[in-house]
């Protein structure tokens, strides 16, 4: 055992960025904002007694306190101005900071003075706010100043458990508000609004361009998005590793033959040297241009210590470049780890080089080429789907079953065909000329054609319950067993493979766990003005759909995984009150005032009523504990899970 725990010195640092994960997710996650003073102190103390302290497991408790400090001071730094309150029909002026293209509506992103939001504000300081336009006019730039009458919304904080927080994502980008705008008009600025993603964007006119090239995620359509998500090529859509590899690798190519074809440079220097460098600026251009997401970033810093490693001959596939990427990354943005993109890629990431770290290369016939590539392709496609299946499970709600056929049969097709054709078709489309565009359409309807038919296929997609932080958590604790742990050299198989047995044994427990957590029977709001009842798997609601609880109704659904053509019928309560009640548990909903009134006495004395839930603020001595308040789900088994939207970004 003292071998083990010994050779586990020569990956200490690997564990370092986990570490400090754990550590934010477990302060973004929690349901109210901790009470303690000074944490940026407290952040700096930490930090000099990680420095100062040279014993391993004392640095481990503390890099994790680090973590989450160091989250909760950033979270307090950035301090993004919110909106209280809903504004219908307000005028508001602001200037054009970003423009987000999608099939059915566009993303306008105005930088609008806070004190035309909300008039206690008498400063002139700016917020961020987005404005959706059903039709967007062609003429809108960025920089661009426009004016009209707003509705505008706080961003809605989740509505389940451990699911994904508008609100939360929204304060961590700058967002104050969301709304919608009519009766639009445009300032011009001629002198500033020559965006080249803009300018790509209009002149090129190509779908495949506007996802592939510059990054917007939603201009494909939904009916077509569904179907690479469900063939497990849902990340070709979101530019990451795979597109920046293959960029790399065309620009490589091409600056390397240049090079090699100037004597002046060969005789002083290896081609690849200078090929590399202007390979990296070619780089930073596409990151620049395609919108610089998380995952973006995450493969353009990757492949930079990619070239250095080039460079100065050292390893290219090493688990420790990773982990300063995601350490860089960290330190910039730790709400980072909790963006889908950043645990999918790193996830992948961590998976393939783990996988291809020890393989070296050897010099073989085209036969053993020709298997070998074969045998590569599957190899990669098969360990980065089961390393991100806990995330696409945790974010989507899905197991895409045939997603290494997809990867295997259609992949290619974008690798090879489609891809290149949009990279020169940019090109060619910003000089009016759409040959390369359109060979590139008809590629990629050869392959959609495909990718329909493998859908068709039996059990195409597997919905899952909800994966909870804790099967998540236990995922990647057996996942990180697997890639890290540095194995002994014993003859005693058993040791020799510990971490195997260890990684199983988690992730085993975290199947169990996830296959055990049943469905909710009951949900509710955090103002308790809006609940779903669900009778045969089918959700019944208490009212209406409305713009105040406009994503209750979609979470909830989706929850409950129906489908966007079910109808969810109206759960009628007599006289203003409803009871629910299942084999286990009964729970009486008083939705009015004047019910409330009428009832609760009544309900409090009645023993077989389990909870009394009410929009309002209700106190009785002797009933208290049967009175439920803020966002709550209730499982079969009558445990009641709350959902506590008391952050910072929650107003």
């Amino acid at each position: 055992m003292k071998e083990i725990l010994y050779n586990q010195y020569k990956n200490l640092f690997l564990y370092v960025p986990f570490i400090l994960a754990f550590g934010a997710g477990l302060y973004f996650s929690l349901g109210t904002e901790p009470n303690i003073p000074y944490p940026i102190l407290i952040t700096l103390l930490l930090g000099f007694c990680i420095y100062k302290f040279k014993n391993v497991f004392l640095r481990a408790i503390l890099l994790f306190v680090f973590g989450f400090f160091y989250s909760m001071s950033f979270t307090h730094i950035i301090n993004t101005p919110q909106i209280h309150n809903s504004f219908g029909e307000i005028s508001i002026s602001g200037k054009i900071t970003n423009i987000d293209y999608g099939e059915k509506s566009t993303h306008v992103y105005l930088s609008v003075p806070l004190n035309q939001i909300n008039s206690d504000f008498k400063e002139n300081k700016s917020v961020n706010i987005r404005i959706s336009l059903s039709e967007p006019s062609k003429d809108l730039n960025i920089n661009d100043n426009i004016s009209g009458r707003a509705t505008l919304f706080h961003p809605n904080a989740k509505y389940v458990p451990d699911s994904f927080d508008f609100a939360r994502w929204a304060y961590f980008n700058n967002l104050s508000a969301i709304g919608f705008m009519k009766d639009i008009s445009v300032i011009k600025d001629e002198s500033n609004n020559k965006n080249i993603r803009t300018y790509i964007h209009k002149h090129a006119n190509s779908t495949l361009i506007d996802s592939l090239v510059l990054g917007y995620k939603k201009v494909i359509p939904e009916k077509e998005s569904n179907i690479w998500k469900s063939v497990g090529l849902g990340h070709v859509w979101s530019i990451s590793g795979f597109h920046m590899s293959l960029v790399s690798g065309w620009l490589f190519i091409l600056f390397y033959l240049i090079f090699r074809s100037v004597p002046y440079i060969t005789k002083r220097t290896a081609a690849k040297y200078p090929a590399l460098i202007c390979s990296w600026f070619g780089l930073l251009f596409y990151l620049c241009i395609s919108g610089i997401s998380v995952a973006t970033i995450r493969a353009f810093l990757m492949l930079t210590f990619i070239f250095i490693a080039i460079i100065f001959n050292r390893n290219i596939l090493s688990l420790r470049n990773a982990a300063i990427v995601f350490l860089i990354l960290f330190f910039i943005n730790p709400f980072f780890i909790m963006n889908a993109g950043f645990q999918l890629s790193f996830a992948a990431v961590f998976g393939l080089l783990w996988f291809y770290q020890n393989h070296n290369y050897i010099k073989r016939n085209l036969t053993y080429k020709i298997f070998h590539f074969i045998y590569s392709s599957l190899m990669t496609a098969f360990i980065a789907s089961m390393f991100t299946l806990p995330f696409i499970i945790a974010h989507f709600g899905y197991i895409p079953i045939y997603s290494l056929l997809g990867n295997i049969i259609i992949l290619p097709i974008f690798s090879f065909a489609i891809m290149p054709l949009i990279m020169i078709g940019t090109i060619f489309a910003i000089f009016g000329n759409q040959i390369f565009i359109n060979l590139a359409n008809n590629v990629y309807e050869f392959a959609l054609n495909i990718a329909e038919h493998i859908t068709t296929l039996p059990y195409s997609n597997v919905f899952m319950p909800h994966i909870s932080n804790e099967v998540l958590i236990l995922s990647i604790i057996g996942m990180l067993f697997i890639i890290l742990f540095v194995k002994s050299d014993t003859k005693n198989f058993f040791i020799r493979n510990i971490n195997y047995f260890i990684g199983i044994l988690f992730i085993t427990s975290a199947i169990i766990l996830c296959i055990n957590t049943p469905k909710p029977l009951f949900y509710s709001t955090g103002d308790n003005l809006l609940v779903g009842f669900v009778y045969d798997n089918h959700l019944k609601f208490n009212k209406a759909k409305s713009s105040s609880h406009y994503f209750a109704f979609n979470a909830w659904r989706e929850f409950n995984h129906e489908e966007k053509s079910d109808i969810n019928d109206r759960q009628k309560c007599t006289k203003g009150l409803c009871i629910y009640e299942t084999p286990n548990w009964k729970l009486a909903y008083i939705e009015n005032f004047t019910s409330t009134m009428n009832n609760i006495e009544n309900l409090c004395k009645n023993k077989t009523i389990n909870y009394i839930i009410t929009p309002f603020d209700i106190h009785a001595d002797k009933c208290n504990a049967k009175i439920l308040n803020d966002g709550l789900i209730i499982y079969p088994s009558g445990k009641v899970k709350q959902i506590l939207n008391h952050r910072p970004w929650h107003i």
